[in-house]
């Protein structure tokens, strides 16, 4: 039975030693948890004068793991957690064992912004805008948290339809094994009445995309990025290929003259 904040951080330390404390005094506790390295997500209580009759008052750190819906979502949640024990200094405890829980059994977490996104694109075009006539449209999607599953319907104004599922990687944005490379997002076809050669094209682009945005960029493309240098016009990064052509102006010649 903890009788004082310390008292609840010790417990907090032997029920989860997973969790990471940054700082914890009286007034306050600073902590983080992560499944993988983007699934962090860290928080702040602050214990107010009266602790426990007042409750804590919880402060979820926004990131680029934590969007600012997330953010909310988060700090509704678990401060209703805090306010159902208040007056009980088990209040820290069940906090975390919250959000634990939820970084755990939500395999959406590293990927919350694009899920939001991705709803919305569904949403918006699950109706099409025709002068003062507005077509129904019957695209969908389903969300299994657990599991990481997403089932897609993506219906046309006419009469074809593509139905499939993706499995989001529980390491993702990459993938947690080799033999899974490629594949942080698993796109598999369920049911389609496109032919059977535009079904293949379709699924193939897909499948390609997700393995291309895992790879990142080229190195050429990266190095140009983080280069502050512009590279010249024209430039294509292919030493193959012929050199760029350039023209002895007036303001190249004094370029020139600068750089010898």
């Amino acid at each position: 039975m903890c009788e004082s904040v310390a008292d609840e951080i010790k417990e907090l330390q032997k029920n989860f030693p997973q969790v990471s404390i940054q700082s914890a005094t009286d007034s306050f506790l600073t902590a983080s948890y992560e499944r993988t390295p983007s699934t962090r997500i860290k928080i702040t209580l602050t214990f107010p004068d009266g602790y426990p009759t007042h409750a804590a008052i919880i402060l979820v750190s926004a990131s680029d793991v934590v969007p600012a819906g997330l953010k909310k979502k988060l700090e509704r949640e678990l401060g209703k957690t805090a306010s159902d024990l208040a007056g009980q200094y088990n209040q820290v405890n069940d906090v975390f064992r919250r959000l634990v829980d939820f970084v755990n059994t939500n395999r959406f977490v590293p990927c919350w912004r694009e899920l939001k996104q991705c709803v919305d694109l569904v949403n918006n075009d699950s109706t099409a805008g025709n002068g003062n006539k507005t077509k129904k449209k019957s695209s969908s999607i389903a969300i299994n948290e657990l599991e990481g599953k997403i089932k897609l319907r993506l219906q046309s104004a006419g009469e074809f339809y593509y139905s499939c599922s993706i499995v989001i990687d529980e390491n993702y944005p990459s993938t947690k094994t080799h033999m899974d490379y490629g594949k942080p997002c698993h796109l598999k076809m369920e049911s389609t009445n496109f032919p059977p050669k535009i079904e293949s094209m379709l699924t193939t682009q897909a499948q390609e995309l997700v393995r291309r945005m895992q790879d990142g960029m080229t190195p050429d493309d990266a190095l140009k990025m983080s280069n502050p240098i512009r590279a010249p016009k024209g430039y294509l990064g292919d030493e193959s290929k012929e050199p760029t052509k350039v023209r002895l102006t007036q303001e190249t010649l004094k370029g020139l003259k600068r750089d010898t």
